[in-house]
């Protein structure tokens, strides 16, 4: 083990541990894009979440985003402060709504499009392979997460 690699690495390592050990480096990429991304994690969700064009209310975000209602309340507040997003009133609706602004679309659209390239340039030194390994890792994400649910 190496202070780059303090997981161990490598074919040698029994099957669950090399798992881990990717998995922690994918989780180290992944923040690490996420830090060169102009969005925070918790804009980014809230963006992908209603990038669908509906608004919502804190109460639907939070459900859909599984997260204590005081969570996404702090959250929501920091996007709207940054232009990210906008709270509206709906005749006849008695909670507000939320939605994106063009600027949160815009940044949102960004942030996916660099995001979703690094994991295109991961997919392309896969070649012919790509579309089994996106198929091993479907079945292997709905196990993991049975297991995990099932603890």
């Amino acid at each position: 083990m190496t202070a780059s690699a303090p997981f161990g690495t490598g074919p040698d390592l029994p099957a669950d541990r090399r798992v881990a050990s990717l998995l922690v480096r994918l989780d180290v990429n992944r923040r690490i894009a996420e830090h060169h991304s102009e969005l925070g994690t918790a804009d980014g969700r809230l963006l992908w979440l209603l990038s669908d064009g509906r608004p919502r209310t804190l109460r639907e975000i939070a459900d859909a985003l599984r997260l204590e209602q005081s969570t996404v309340n702090r959250q929501v507040n920091a996007a709207l402060a940054a232009g990210f997003l906008r709270r509206f009133t709906e005749a006849g609706r008695p909670a507000r709504l939320i939605e994106p602004t063009a600027e949160g679309l815009t940044a949102f659209e960004r942030a996916t499009t660099r995001a979703l390239g690094a994991y295109a340039d991961g997919l392309a030194v896969l070649g012919d392979e790509a579309g089994a390994f996106l198929d091993l890792l479907e079945r292997f994400t709905q196990a993991y997460g049975e297991a995990v649910r099932d603890a």
